[in-house]
């Protein structure tokens, strides 16, 4: 019978040292993707910001991004010198309209044309002067005596008490001591609360304060501010 050879038995020495020889590391999928990507074969690091390499097919997508950006800044710039100009050109007007035909309209209608396959087709911009008011009220209140009889005629006054936060625990004395009476429980209860003061124009005030004398109309241009018109484009 015959004996087949057997292949000499590795040593631990060599099996160690196999173990310890360096071999090419697999290419993972990613890794070769990289060579048909040019954004990331191009690729350039700085610290934590990678630069991408230039990509035939999106560059130009980048370079739009980038002009609308700029675009709508400039319109953003545009719109905003615009904007000032109908609101002084509408509010304008409708003051000259108001005293020419003795009316109170709040709204103008700027006309413009455009062009259309029909021929040219008028559109207008609404231009809105709300009768609203931002007040000082300090300012008006401080100036009661000075504003006499406008005071009431220009605006409303509301005044609202609310409890303030302590206002439990003085409760839960004055409870204890019901005996309080006259000035010792006006004292008391005025402890209990905070006086709020709220003060507005009333409907008319645009033309009641055309006709005030103008000391009073010196106080209204400090403690009265007219809210910015309104705009509303067509469609």
């Amino acid at each position: 019978m015959t004996q087949q050879a057997t292949a000499p038995k590795m040593s631990a020495l060599d099996a160690l040292r196999n173990l310890g020889q360096k071999k090419p590391a697999p290419q993972s999928p990613a890794l070769s993707a990289q060579n048909s990507d040019p954004a990331i074969a191009g690729a350039k690091r700085d610290k934590n910001t990678v630069k991408l390499g230039f990509d035939p097919g999106f560059h130009e997508r980048a370079a739009y991004g980038a002009k609308l950006k700029h675009a709508l800044e400039r319109a953003t710039s545009d719109f905003e010198i615009i904007q000032s100009e109908l609101r002084d050109y509408g509010k304008g007007k409708r003051g000259v309209y108001n005293d020419a035909f003795k009316a109170n309209v709040t709204t103008v209608c700027v006309p413009f044309n455009i062009d259309t396959p029909a021929g040219p087709e008028t559109k207008y911009v609404q231009v809105i002067c709300s009768n609203k008011y931002s007040v000082v009220k300090d300012m008006i209140l401080n100036n009661d005596e000075a504003l006499g009889e406008w005071r009431e005629r220009l605006f409303t006054t509301e005044i609202t008490k609310k409890l303030k936060p302590n206002a439990e625990d003085l409760v839960r004395n004055l409870l204890s001591e019901m005996g309080l009476k006259g000035e010792e429980l006006d004292a008391s209860m005025g402890a209990l609360f905070d006086t709020e003061s709220k003060v507005a124009t009333r409907e008319d005030f645009e033309q009641q304060s055309a006709t005030a004398p103008p000391e009073v109309r010196a106080i209204l241009e400090q403690a009265v501010t007219r809210s910015q018109p309104g705009l509303k484009f067509p469609g």
